[in-house]
């Protein structure tokens, strides 16, 4: 009986081996890649891509805005709906941005232009926009979303922080990222 249990507690040993550890030394929870500590701290091994590799915007994105002009009229670039949303989505899905935290950011973003349906005072949504901009900085900064989404928007609220009509635009463009974020890689 007593060569059993050692044999059992020898076998469990074994399969428990380096597999169960992270690169540090702790333990990890079965399926992730590592401990709770490392994943907290952002190591390069962990859940999120290192800042250090982020990805910057591609050339030419958001050239000359959001609109052109016909007939004295401004109309959103088809840029903004398709390519440009394309872009981003998949190298937002590259750094490792998770659907979930993009959605979340889209719903603070469209409670932030209900406001301004409802109060219809701009330099009020201004206010709001910069808070938006502060919180997915927070986010960067605890490793929760990439760089990669801190320059997406620091880039859009460039814009739209001009007047309702870029706001609308950039919203407009936040909901064609998702709507590409969404297809298969």
């Amino acid at each position: 009986m007593r060569d059993m249990k050692s044999e059992m507690g020898k076998s469990f040993s074994q399969s428990a081996g380096s597999s169960d550890r992270c690169s540090c030394g702790n333990r990890k929870r079965p399926n992730f890649p590592t401990c709770y500590d490392c994943a907290q701290k952002g190591k390069s091994n962990g859940y999120q891509s290192s800042n250090k590799n982020s990805k910057s915007l591609r050339d030419g994105y958001l050239a000359g805005g959001y609109f052109e002009t016909k007939n004295g009229r401004n109309y959103i670039k088809e840029d903004v709906f398709i390519k440009w949303a394309q872009d981003i989505s998949t190298d937002l899905r590259s750094e490792g941005m998770s659907p979930t935290a993009i959605r979340n950011y889209f719903n603070k973003l469209r409670a932030v232009e209900h406001n301004y349906k409802v109060t219809k005072d701009f330099d009020k949504t201004r206010q709001d926009i910069y808070s938006f901009c502060r919180d997915v900085k927070y986010t960067e900064n605890r490793g929760v979303t990439p760089e990669l989404f801190t320059k997406f928007i620091d880039s859009n609220i460039a814009l739209a922080k001009k007047d309702p009509e870029h706001f609308k635009a950039f919203i407009e463009h936040f909901q064609s990222v998702i709507a590409y974020f969404k297809d298969k890689k």
